[in-house]
């Protein structure tokens, strides 16, 4: 059964383009609560990403003072997961109330994996699943009616058999679960309401996050949306449809349409035409969701092109030195450095980017992320960094059974899931969870243990962990960090390696109280505070990297971390066919053409959400050529190869949506894949 939006006695809608002043409007409405004499503990204001809700805590500061320190600005996923950390929350899901981190994620395919389905078919499915849990398929009741029996419903109750033997949450599950909760739970629901709440971005949650922001407003509920911008940025499988559900629920719905961007010429003119192309396609294809929200006016040309900037390059480190310039410049125009906002189309590129601007010796931020703590669980040298997180999080929580399951699968290309699926299915015959059958398993078996199986690897990790926590009992900060790292008797060098990372991702916030600015990302970098308070930073920020120690930086990051940001300067950097879009939508053997126009769909959303922002300047960076090898490594389109002193040099381009966003070019029509001016397959080769 559809679960039916709850409505809410007063409601208003801000709608309007990127860039047309709806999180201002959103703001104000704050600041209106406050002066009709609303507390500010009554108001709950909830923004897209974690970067987004700071510069929004930020903006309420300046409006409202003092009294902004008591208003909670919150991602939807926070609140999510803090009902469901709860002892009530707890024992409704049957879970742990915590989410599962990017290392942990990696045992839970694992443990998919014995059902049998191929990699690929598993990965279709388990999207399916992911989505269906967004939009809320199983209604209230959280009912198995949209699944179908067999295969699917078979794959279905396998990952909530192993999601509840290992007690962790799945991001797109979190809002679905947390509003099953609040309807099955009177007296939790009162306890959750807040008299007003304030949504941004609203087209940029998940339908779950939707139900949740509206039943947990009480008397009144704002949000600001753009049918356009629908991007994936923090959520999974954002919902813009639910624009148009928040209306129909709301009947008396107060509509306040803005139409007038802020944003400079150039940017204002590229966002109205790729809305234009969004609009036009949604026609074209009978979109009964479209768009209705104005457009914002195309600037004149010659103001539009006053304020954009093209940066073509030669290669690679010509482009950075370019994107140095075009910072440099600003800066010494009067620019406040954290205004500035680099977006690069590549992770390589905002590492490339930082150290460009570090070599003129202009400070930059880049999101701290902790993914890249994940490394390959079969090889225990390649994720050390993995495994001290997981020691920490044992000797935080000895009874955390997803650390457990990390832990014990370490070093075995299967990570033990074999051995964890006998004991999952033991368990759930004698109402036993993880940590209770691996004690069990400790207990009865020789001491000897079983050499040479699954078990046996299992058990002499379940014995090395219980070990370990006993070890560093009482040990704190660094001290612990490093008794861990010689436990894991590495390397010298993987040893510096895995300290300065897990550093990183233990240490304080910057901007927390009392905290010290770290050295993001080098340097050692001290980590105070029991496992406890460790563990939670480091899962805080490989579950919602952020920008850290960014004031007076500029800020180097992708398109997710612009959101929320309003830069009075936008630099696109590494906007090359490969980057953006991927080297994929080229290849007809990989995208489709009814693919690729979802594709290039999405693609226009994101760029759409981020173009239209800049205040003062836009400006596009690429290169036309590089190196055969960095080119694959890299998966660039390569229009062209030709041999330079028998090196191979690859030609590339620049993106196929430059020409919706320089002024001084005609829109493009779509280009499709096997195009031999589009499409790498046809590259020619030629020798110089």
């Amino acid at each position: 059964m559809t679960l039916e939006l709850a409505p809410t006695p007063t409601a208003t809608l801000i709608e309007g383009g990127v860039g047309c002043g709806k999180t201002a409007a959103l703001v104000a409405r704050a600041s209106e609560l406050l002066e009709g004499g609303a507390a500010p503990e009554d108001i709950l204001v909830l923004a897209a990403t974690p970067d987004a809700a700071r510069a929004l805590d930020a903006r309420l500061a300046e409006a409202v003072g003092e009294r902004a320190g008591a208003i909670e600005v919150a991602c939807a996923r926070d609140v999510a997961l803090g009902l469901l950390a709860s002892e009530e929350g707890r024992a409704f899901s049957g879970r742990a109330g915590r989410l599962v981190t990017p290392v942990e994620l990696g045992f839970i395919l694992e443990d998919m994996k014995v059902g049998g389905l191929k990699q690929r078919r598993l990965r279709e499915m388990l999207k399916f699943f992911y989505r269906n849990e967004t939009e809320l398929a199983g209604g209230a009741d959280d009912d198995d009616g949209w699944l179908i029996p067999g295969e699917e419903g078979d794959t279905h109750a396998l990952l909530r058999a192993v999601l509840h033997f290992t007690g962790g949450i799945l991001e797109p599950e979190a809002s679905a679960m947390a509003v099953r909760f609040l309807l099955a739970s009177p007296e939790a629901l009162a306890g959750a309401q807040r008299p007003h709440v304030l949504v941004d971005d609203y087209q940029m949650y998940s339908r779950a996050s939707q139900h949740l922001a509206n039943l947990i407003a009480r008397d009144s509920i704002t949000v600001a949306a753009d049918p356009t911008a629908v991007a994936e940025v923090f959520e999974s499988y954002p919902y813009g449809e639910g624009v148009g559900e928040f209306t129909q629920a709301n009947e008396g719905c107060e509509r306040i349409v803005l139409a007038t961007s802020r944003a400079c010429p150039a940017a204002a003119r590229a966002a109205s035409r790729l809305r234009t192309a969004l609009d036009a396609g949604a026609a074209a294809l009978g979109d009964g969701a479209a768009p209705v929200a104005l457009a914002a006016p195309s600037a004149p040309d010659r103001a539009a092109a006053a304020s954009f900037t093209a940066l073509e390059a030669a290669d690679p480190a010509a482009e950075m030195d370019a994107v140095a310039d075009a910072v440099q410049a600003a800066l010494e125009a009067g620019a406040d450095p954290s205004s500035v906002y680099v977006l690069a189309f590549h992770p390589a590129w905002e590492r490339r980017v930082a150290r460009a601007l570090a070599a003129r010796g202009i400070a930059a931020a880049t999101p701290v992320r902790g993914r890249v703590a994940a490394g390959d669980y079969r090889d225990l040298d390649r994720c050390a960094p993995a495994r001290l997180l997981t020691a920490l999080a044992l000797i935080a929580d000895p009874a955390d059974a997803l650390a457990w399951r990390a832990w014990c699968g370490f070093g075995d290309y299967l990570a033990n899931s074999a051995a964890f699926a006998d004991m999952r299915a033991e368990g759930e015959a004698c109402g036993k969870d993880l940590v209770a059958m691996l004690e069990e398993v400790a207990a009865t078996a020789p001491e000897e243990g079983f050499p040479g199986t699954g078990i046996g690897r299992v058990l002499d990790a379940y014995r090395a962990g219980r070990a370990l926590i006993a070890r560093t009992q009482g040990l704190e900060g660094d001290e612990l960090i490093g008794a861990l790292a010689d436990a894991l008797d590495l390397p010298a060098e993987e040893r510096e390696r895995t300290m300065q990372l897990v550093g990183v991702l233990t240490a304080p916030a910057p901007d927390s109280e009392g905290a010290a600015a770290p050295a993001f990302p080098d340097g050692a970098i001290a980590a105070p505070g029991d496992a406890p308070a460790l563990i939670a930073r480091a899962r805080r920020r490989m579950n919602a990297p952020v920008f850290e120690n960014a004031e007076g930086r500029v800020r180097v990051g992708d398109g997710a971390h612009l959101t929320g940001l309003t830069p009075a300067t936008l630099v696109l950097c590494g906007f090359v066919n490969g980057f953006f879009p991927t080297r994929d939508y080229f290849d007809a053997t990989v995208t489709t053409p009814d693919r690729q126009k979802l594709v290039r769909t999405a693609d226009t959303r994101r760029l759409y959400a981020a173009v239209g922002k800049p205040t003062e300047r836009l400006a596009a960076s690429w290169f036309t050529a590089t190196g055969l090898v960095e080119a694959e490594t890299l998966k660039l389109d390569i229009t062209r190869v030709r041999l330079r002193r028998g090196e191979g040099i690859a030609t590339t381009a620049s993106s196929i949506y430059l020409a919706e966003i320089d002024p001084a070019a005609e829109p493009s029509a779509p280009e499709f894949p096997g195009d031999p001016q589009a499409s790498g397959d046809a590259a020619a080769v030629t020798s110089s």
